[in-house]
């Protein structure tokens, strides 16, 4: 992990504002001498790195030794610039009353650099000590995990229709490369090993060949092994092929393959580049059979010869069970000996197999660690610590533990990936990440340099079978929630744990035992995840007893509880972690006044996220100034003359602010009453200068300006929120990067028209949510190139289809509760050309809905809810061929009748 901790450390180093900053005149020969150590130092971590995983301590020390001192470095180059930075644009005359004390501190950081590069001098020296050297990226340890096509498999469970797929393509003449893609442990070259023995499949080739590429891939040994498996050389000839160049094997195996029907299988390919070196030596006529994790590999491939990629699912309950079964095969003597006994243990096995979330090598594991205890006692003993030894497996040599085997695919891992990785622990265990906040978190952390490149590395380890996707966007299908396998998620908190990347305390596994000096971290703590279960500022405060000043990420995750005592937590969070980059509460609530005095002290905060429902910022948050995200958010918030006041001072000084949550404030009562007498005439919250911003939500026309929205050049994503009786205008001319907005309203009677004169005006627009009574529905304010639609509280009389039916790209359409109060609706001829979702949801008026021919030729998603007068299902949903999923929920018996008789029979 050090190659990546000084890879990162040397990014940022290297920043403009690093790079070219005048403050650092003094100082600067330091700098650049000690990234040039770092550099140098670099090229041999790899190996470093590598040997350090294969057990030994005393290189293990000396690699977290390397991470902590090139953090060192740029916490104190980083500080100081920004510091310097603050102090430039105080006036002349506070600048020339600073000089002496700049001076001072200008020695104090020279002072710590030279200290700093004595140490990295002495870690360079244990480069020779240790026989460092530099690695290519495939110089790996031997693999025990060779694999051979004629090695029976009796326990083969599931994956019929991935067979039945697979066979069918390696048959086909138009399929060139047929891959099989997932996550290791996921039994892909168990699958391959099964097809190719298929009769349909021997039949079909008159010559096979097996090859194991692995990760250690050499060309050459390839190419001869295959040739070796077509020729079966003997002697001599076997001699002639050793001797041979790997362009001269290259041209031998191709001529070879073109005088025959061959199949080869290629298992366990990792890069591109393996595939893109042997393709050269397959014939036209040459069938291959790819196993990798790698998605990239297997698309790759597909796209140069015409091919299927077969990605298998995880074992289903029972299937996991009946493979349990068969490995511990005495199972079915206890089941006819011993019946009681058998239903026990299966009771058991299947508790356990939880843990195996389906991923056949996990099965196999626990399996293994059945196979000798044939008894119940010893079955509710192994049921107390089953997911260690899953994960751990029986003992080397014996039997692969599952983090081993998935281990290869961390090992694998890019160094920029892996970091990425490791932050996926901090979550809960099958949690639901959100994207988005997801590569905000990777960004402020320095893993990547903006959100558009950490999707990207997040797209990546999806690919490799390390992450799954959870909820792809409806606009271009991108990545919005992901989640972890628990094994992965197992291997994600290990590494983070064993390379001092990340230290987890989890109180509420605990289950009230309180905090104790097990789960408390010890020495230096880069980032940590709390996950709560009691009262945040009792079991946080001891955290604060690290004074070190190291910690760069506080992440916590909790029931949402009135637990939140600022007066307790303020000044010992923030003066002990002042080198914090993120710090995110999660589900925290409080009604409690909330004053972050001290908050001013954490200059590198990128990353704040404090859902609390009373807040005050002080002026000290302007001092935030590499701040990029603010997450506010708060359901009725408590709204205040003084809120406003210190929002107005701070954000409009945060000027690299790119995400903005505002709160949503609460109505009804005076002081809230007096804000909106007040507001306008001194304390509207000024956003114009926020040059950077992307994304703006709880848009407050009461409290902010509109016309500062103009200036927001670079937004992509705006919510609005408007009172009754706004008659104020969002400018369009200069809003032309908007990928989505949406409008709600506090009060109805509005006439969207009055607030925005023509949606269509932002020619990129995709998304569109409006929430608020309109008068009718115009097709001049909808932009043609929309592609999500949801209205809620709309009260149109008009039926809208008319006007949304015209929205040739449109793909997704919510008609929420009252966003129709009419009575019928029609779908009309050849409307909605690209519709693939509609929802309606409670059209209380709703009593007809007809749909004639060629509207909705694409649906694929239906969902009715709560329409309580709609009687009959329109007869012409029938004749949509594309139908998938229907979902009636909450209707009449008479509708739910009509829907039965136009089904198919």
């Amino acid at each position: 992990m050090a190659q990546e901790i000084v890879s990162s450390v040397l990014q940022t180093l290297t920043q403009p504002i690093i790079e070219e900053a005048k403050f650092l005149s003094g100082v600067k020969d330091k700098v650049e001498d000690a990234k040039l150590e770092l550099r140098m130092m670099r090229c041999f971590l790899k190996d470093a790195d590598a040997k350090a995983r294969g057990g030994d301590e005393i290189l293990r020390d000396w690699v977290l030794e390397i991470a902590d001192v090139a953090y060192d470095l740029e916490n104190v180059v980083a500080t100081f610039v920004l510091k310097e930075e603050a102090a430039a644009r105080k006036g002349m005359v506070m600048r020339f009353a600073c000089l002496f004390k700049r001076a001072s501190e200008l020695h104090k950081v020279g002072s710590k650099i030279d200290i700093l590069s004595n140490r990295i001098s002495k870690l360079t020296q244990g480069m020779q000590t240790y026989g460092l050297k530099v690695i290519p990226s495939n110089d790996r340890q031997n693999d025990s995990r060779r694999t051979y096509s004629h090695v029976p498999d009796h326990d083969f469970v599931g994956f019929g229709k991935n067979i039945k797929e697979l066979v069918e393509h390696l048959t086909n003449p138009a399929s060139g490369v047929v891959s099989i893609c997932g996550m290791g442990g996921l039994g892909k070259t168990t699958l391959a090993r099964e097809v190719y023995r298929r009769s349909e499949v021997k039949t079909h080739f008159n010559c096979f060949a097996w090859v194991y590429v692995s990760q250690q891939f050499q060309p050459k040994e390839i190419l001869e092994e295959i040739l070796f498996h077509l020729l079966s050389p003997a002697g001599n000839r076997r001699k002639e092929i050793k001797a041979m160049s790997k362009s001269a094997l290259v041209t031998e195996l191709h001529q070879e393959l073109e005088e025959k029907k061959c199949l080869v299988v290629l298992d366990d390919v990792w890069t591109i580049d393996a595939w893109d070196i042997l393709k050269a030596a397959f014939s036209e006529n040459t069938k291959i059979l790819i196993t990798t994790r790698i998605k990239d590999v297997a698309e790759h491939a597909k796209q140069e010869r015409s091919g299927f990629v077969c990605e298998p699912e995880h074992l289903n309950g029972e299937e996991s069970w009946e493979l349990l079964e068969k490995k511990a095969s005495y199972l079915q003597s206890i089941k006819a000996t011993n019946p009681n006994n058998y239903e026990e243990m299966k009771k058991l096995g299947k508790d356990m197999l939880k843990h195996c979330g389906g991923l056949p090598l996990a099965v196999v594991v626990l399996g293994g660690l059945l196979s000798e205890k044939q008894t119940l006692v010893e079955w509710e003993t192994l049921h107390k610590n089953v997911k260690e030894l899953i994960t751990k497996g029986k003992s080397i040599g014996e039997q692969e533990g599952v983090l081993r085997v998935l281990g290869l695919s961390y090992d694998e891992l890019p160094y920029q990936l892996k970091p990425c990785f490791l932050h996926l622990a901090n979550f809960p265990e099958d949690s639901e990440i959100n994207v988005k906040e997801l590569c905000r978190l990777w960004t402020a952390e320095g893993f990547v340099l903006n959100d558009n490149e950490a999707h990207k590395c997040l797209t990546a380890l999806v690919h490799r079978g390390m992450v799954q996707v959870g909820k792809r966007s409806s606009i271009v299908g991108r990545i919005k929630t992901c989640r972890m396998h628990d094994l992965m998620r197992d291997l994600s908190l290990e590494k983070a744990r064993n390379e001092n990347f990340l230290s987890l305390i989890n109180f509420q596994e605990a289950e009230g035992s309180g905090l104790s000096t097990q789960v408390m971290p010890t020495g230096k703590v880069r980032r940590l995840a709390v996950h709560w279960n009691g009262n945040i500022v009792s079991e946080l405060l001891p955290l604060t007893n690290n004074r070190d000043g190291c910690l760069r990420s506080l992440i916590s995750f909790g029931p949402r509880q009135d637990l939140f005592n600022p007066r307790d937590l303020n000044k010992p969070l923030f003066n002990c972690f002042y080198m914090l980059r993120v710090l995110k509460f999660e589900s925290i609530s409080t009604y409690r006044n909330v004053y972050l005095k001290e908050i001013g002290r954490l200059i590198h905060l990128r990353f704040l996220s404090l859902p609390a429902r009373s807040i005050r910022l002080p002026s000290s948050m302007a001092n935030l100034r590499c701040l990029q995200t603010l997450d506010l958010r708060a359901v009725n918030c408590r709204m205040s003359i003084m809120l406003l006041r210190s929002m107005n001072i701070v954000i409009s000084k945060l000027d690299h602010l790119r995400h903005l949550y505002l709160p949503i404030i609460r109505e009804g009562t005076a002081l809230h009453q007096r804000c909106v007498q007040y507001s306008v005439k001194s304390f509207q919250l000024r956003l114009g200068n926020l040059k950077s911003l992307e994304t703006l939500v709880n848009f407050d026309t009461r409290y902010c300006k509109l016309d500062d929205l103009s200036q927001l050049t670079k937004l992509t994503k705006l919510k609005v929120m408007t009172p009754k009786g706004s008659r104020e205008i969002i400018p369009a001319s200069n809003l032309q990067s908007l990928a989505f907005v949406g409008l709600y309203q506090y009060e109805n009677a509005l006439k969207l028209q009055d607030i925005v004169p023509s949606l269509s005006s932002y020619l990129r627009i995709q998304k569109l949510t409006l929430r608020g009574e309109l008068v009718s529905l115009e097709e001049n304010i909808l932009s043609p190139n929309l592609v999500k639609v949801t209205l809620k509280d709309t009260r149109l009389d008009v039926d809208p289809m008319l006007i949304l039916g015209k929205l040739s790209k449109l793909r997704i359409l919510t008609l929420d509760y009252g966003s129709y109060v009419g009575k019928k609706m029609v779908c009309c001829k050849d409307s909605f050309p690209q519709l693939e979702s509609l929802s309606i949801r409670d059209l209380r008026n709703l009593e007809e809905w007809r749909v004639e021919e060629g509207a909705l030729s694409k649906l694929c998603h239906l969902k009715i809810q709560n329409c309580p007068n709609l009687k009959s299902y329109p007869h012409g949903l029938k004749n949509i061929t594309t139908l998938k999923e229907i979902e009636i929920i909450d209707m009449s018996e008479g509708f739910k009748t009509s829907f039965e008789r136009r089904l198919p029979q």
